[in-house]
Formats: structure tokens, C-alpha cells, sequence
């Protein structure tokens, strides 16, 4: 370009300098400048074929990417007709690309999708941003298919106009299984509210937990209320139950992969719900660890179960009671027997032996004869009392506890008491049931335990009745359970314990053993087992 600039200078001034040539020299020096000027032309038109030939291989390509790219390319006017389009926008549309050219892309666009594409096109403006959208094709009577569609503003400064160039990605796979998937969901959500049954996940490495809707209905929760914490949601859990679930739920995967638990929660109205939950425990890709599964609300069924219980624990208890007072009313009958009838006989032999005047040969063997009656009615008297404690009835539960220390006392076996005159007001058929129990501990310590000193103390306080019999022996020898399950002494007090709805403790060791009993003093009414009149 230099060097043409440089050329025309020249031949401007020789021009110049020529005008006062004559005439031949001039036509010469015109053919100059002509053949100059050609040269020149000849030049530029070198240049700008060369430049076409680098615009073509740039085209050529250009066109080679934009046919043969993998998502479907499309450049659009701004009323939303096609200018151009590559193959797998035509294969998209299924159509020809003689017949899409001039054509607006609504007419490709299902007719409940047209509002949203024309919001798009709207979208885009002239603004050089980018906006996406994913709408359904028209396919006649070909399959669904749906797309997603990307697109922009771009001015043609050639035409002076905006061209809206837009890619289009075949989603109808994708689509289609969300809708499987969305299906599957909405149906498994059926099933699940139908089975009262909810879903969770806990992110283990954020502490944070996932409820679905209907968990935090059968939580009673509040969406807006649940933080999604971790810490939040075994707050709910019964303190009875936390331990094992924070165990189970938190517990490191390779240990255990699956969940499977009862346990009961607090709602926000402090009643009880119980729950089973089941699930397990993976690792993603990313080292995260997580645990998912379901929550079902047991609470009818365990209530129900719990009645069952109930009722099953009253028909035994009624049971137990029935026996107990059968036990009652046939040792009251042999214990009148044994007062009424045999100690009277006793009496009477030993009234005649005493009356009668015999000679000196045989006073040895009255004296010996006496003796056994006295033993006889003594033995007599001690099985009638073992029998029927009527002391109970005549003086009272202190007394009784107080007679019964004092006749099993000796010289090698001591037995205390501790007891408040308040024990008194307790039922007749809580102080019978109490007497046997104290009577039963006490036999106990005299044949099994080895031991010379033992203290009873019986406590009324509060409506809590407590009995502590403690002795100084050699303790148990074994596992208490198993030894209960063999001794029916045992068994006989454990029995007569359940009736009151009361607990029985043992501390035992080799300086001795402390057995305590508590219960509530409300009536007891169903024993059944007062002391008859």
C-alpha cells in the first residue's frame, strides 16, 4: 500500500509538470499513469481474492461445525423465523431443511408450551444474555419429545439487524424418567401415608436430617419449625431411648451398615408415639456418609399390645389373688381346726392327767406324758399362728410384725424391728400380704442365711409403703434369678409383690443381704386376700 501511495504521488507531479509539455509528450505520459493505474488494480484484485479464498476456508468450516455439532443449532429473526439450522436441529424437528427455512419455530412448539416460548423469545431482547428453557415439541403422532432450548441476542452489523441464535439439547430421556421416577415417588408416597409410614436421610458428616412431609406430620413438626439438625431431632426422642438411638443412627458404617429400631418421642404436646424405623448406611463418591430409610408410626399397635399386656398381667394377678385367698381361707379352716378342736382336746387330756390322784410309781410317767402335751399344744398353737395370724386382726399389723420378731428371736438369732404405728392404717389385705412376705424373708434368713442378726423396718410415707429386711449372713450363692426360679419362697414373695405393682431389690454380698420392697398404697382393691372375721 506504501508503495502504490508512493506511485501516485509521482504521477501526480509529472502530471503537473507535463501540462506545459506539448501535446505528444502528454498522450505519453497519460499511457504512463493508465498502465500505472492497471497495475495497481491489478494488484488489489490479487488481494482481495486472496482474502475471499481465507473468508471461504473460514466459512467451510464455520458451516462444517455448526452441521455437524452434536445439539441442534438454529439462528432466528426476530419474529422467530428460521434463517438457518443444522442437521440435528432438523432431525429434531423432523422436517426438511427447504421446508423450515422462513418458517417460525412456533409452529414446532406443542400448543400448551407456545405462551412459555414466546416469553423466551420476548426474553431475549437485544441484550447480549443468555436464557434457557425446556419445552415440548409438536410430533404429530410420533412420541413426546422434549427439549431444552438456550439462546441469546446477537447483532448482524452486515444487515443491521438482531438474530437470535439458539442451541437446542434433546431432553425427552431425561424427561421422561423424571416423570417414571416422579410417578414411582408419587406412588410410593401414596403407600407410604397409607402404611403411616414417612421417609428420612442424615447427613453424617453435617449432622443434619432430611424429613419428608408426612415424617413431620407423624412427628407432629412443623415445617417451618424443624431446623433439620441432628441435634434437634433427638431431642425429641424419649431419654430412655436417646442412647440407642443416637447410637444406632450415628454408629461408624463399617461397624454396621443396617438400622433397624423401636423407640418413642416426646411431641410437642408431651404425649408418647412409638416409632420403628428402618434403613441404612452408604458412602458417595465424595466420601460423605449417609443413612436413609423409613419411619413408621407403631403407636395403636403398641398401645394395643401394651393392653394386652395389661390385661394378661390382671388375669394373672388375678390368678395369683384367687390362689393366694384359696391358700388363705384353707389355712384359716385348718387353723380353727387345730385351735378349736385339737389344742381343746389337748387341753382337756392334760386337765384330766393333772386331776387325777395316782401313786408315786407312775408320777414319772404322768410327768413325762405332760411334758409332751405341753409340747404338743405349743407345736400346736405355733402351726395354727404360721397358719392364721390373728393377731393381725385382734391387735394389729405392729404388734403382729412385733410378736412374730419376738417368738423367732433366740439366743443365736436376734431379729429387730423398726416400725411406725402409721403401718397401721393400711388395708387388711396389704397387711396380710405384707406379714407374709416379712414371715417368708425371716424363715429365710433362719435356713439359709447363717446369720444372728436381722432387722426389719417398715416405712409408710407419702402413700409408699417400703420394707427393708436386712441381715448380717453369708448373702446368696448364686445368680438371685435363678435361684427365685428354683425356691418357690422366693417365687411366693415375687408373686405377692406383682400384686401390689410393687419392685423387689436385692443388694447381697459375703457380709450380708438387704432386700427392699416399695409399693404404692392406693387401695389395691383386687388382692383379694383380706384377713377374714
Amino acid at each position: 500500500m506504501r508503495n502504490r501511495t508512493k506511485i501516485l504521488s509521482n504521477s501526480r507531479q509529472a502530471t503537473n509538470k507535463q501540462e506545459e509539455l506539448p501535446t505528444a509528450i502528454r498522450l505519453a505520459s497519460l499511457r504512463n499513469e493508465l498502465q500505472t493505474a492497471q497495475l495497481e488494480l491489478e494488484i488489489q484484485t490479487d488481494e482481495l481474492y486472496m482474502s475471499a479464498l481465507i473468508l471461504e476456508k473460514e466459512r467451510i468450516k464455520f458451516a462444517d461445525f455448526f452441521d455437524l455439532a452434536p445439539t441442534g443449532y438454529f439462528i432466528l429473526d426476530q419474529l422467530g423465523k428460521v434463517i438457518d439450522a443444522n442437521r440435528i436441529g432438523l432431525e429434531l424437528l423432523s422436517v426438511e431443511k427447504s421446508k423450515l427455512l422462513n418458517q417460525k419455530l412456533h409452529s414446532f412448539v406443542a400448543s400448551a408450551e407456545l405462551k412459555k416460548f414466546s416469553h423466551f423469545l420476548y426474553g431475549l431482547g437485544t441484550a447480549n444474555v443468555r436464557k434457557e428453557i425446556e419445552v415440548e415439541l409438536k410430533q404429530g403422532n410420533a412420541a413426546q419429545r422434549y427439549v431444552k432450548m438456550e439462546g441469546m441476542a446477537v447483532y448482524n452489523t452486515e444487515a443491521q439487524l438482531v438474530n437470535y441464535y439458539v442451541t437446542m439439547t434433546d431432553m425427552t430421556s431425561t424427561k421422561l424418567e423424571q416423570q417414571k421416577l416422579q410417578v414411582i415417588t408419587e406412588r410410593l408416597g401414596i403407600s407410604l401415608k397409607a402404611s403411616s409410614t414417612g421417609t428420612w436421610s442424615i447427613d453424617l458428616s453435617e449432622g443434619t436430617v432430611a424429613l419428608d412431609e408426612f415424617s413431620l406430620s407423624l412427628l407432629e413438626l412443623d415445617a417451618d419449625e424443624f431446623d433439620n439438625s441432628l441435634r434437634q431431632f433427638l431431642e425429641l426422642v424419649h431419654p430412655d431411648d436417646r442412647n440407642m438411638v443416637k447410637a444406632h443412627l450415628l454408629s461408624d458404617s463399617s461397624q454396621q451398615e443396617k438400622i433397624d429400631i423401636e423407640f418413642r418421642i416426646f411431641t410437642k404436646n408431651k404425649k408418647i408415639k412409638y416409632f420403628i424405623t428402618k434403613g441404612h448406611r452408604f458412602s458417595t463418591e465424595l466420601q460423605k456418609q449417609f443413612s436413609i430409610g423409613i419411619i413408621l408410626d407403631i403407636t395403636n399397635r403398641r398401645q394395643i399390645d401394651l393392653a394386652k399386656q395389661e390385661l394378661e398381667d390382671e388375669k394373672q394377678k388375678l390368678v395369683l389373688a384367687t390362689t393366694f385367698k384359696a391358700q388363705e381361707d384353707e389355712r384359716q379352716k385348718i387353723s380353727s381346726a387345730l385351735h378349736d378342736s385339737i389344742c381343746q382336746l389337748l387341753y382337756g387330756i392334760k386337765l384330766n392327767l393333772q386331776g387325777m390322784h395316782l401313786g408315786s410309781e407312775t408320777a414319772n410317767e404322768l410327768r413325762v406324758i405332760n411334758q409332751l402335751l405341753e409340747q404338743a399344744i405349743k407345736e400346736t398353737r405355733e402351726l395354727s399362728y404360721e397358719l392364721t395370724p390373728s393377731i393381725l386382726r385382734d391387735f394389729g399389723f405392729v404388734e403382729g410384725i412385733r410378736e412374730m420378731a419376738q417368738r423367732l428371736s433366740s439366743k443365736n438369732f436376734h431379729v429387730s424391728t423398726k416400725l411406725r404405728e402409721k403401718a397401721n392404717q393400711l388395708p387388711t389385705d396389704i397387711q396380710l400380704s405384707v406379714f407374709r412376705v416379712i414371715q417368708e424373708l425371716l424363715n429365710n434368713c433362719i435356713k439359709h442365711a447363717n446369720a444372728d442378726k436381722v432387722e426389719v423396718l417398715v416405712c409408710t410415707e407419702n402413700e409408699w409403703v417400703t420394707i427393708i429386711v436386712k441381715d448380717n449372713g453369708k448373702g446368696f450363692g448364686g445368680d438371685v434369678e435363678a435361684l427365685m426360679a428354683k425356691g418357690s419362697g422366693l417365687r411366693g414373695i415375687r408373686n405377692r409383690i406383682s400384686l401390689l405393682d410393687g419392685t423387689l431389690d436385692f443388694e447381697t454380698g459375703s457380709s450380708g443381704t438387704q432386700i427392699t420392697v416399695c409399693f404404692k398404697n392406693d387401695g389395691h382393691e383386687n388382692i383379694g386376700i383380706g384377713l377374714n372375721n
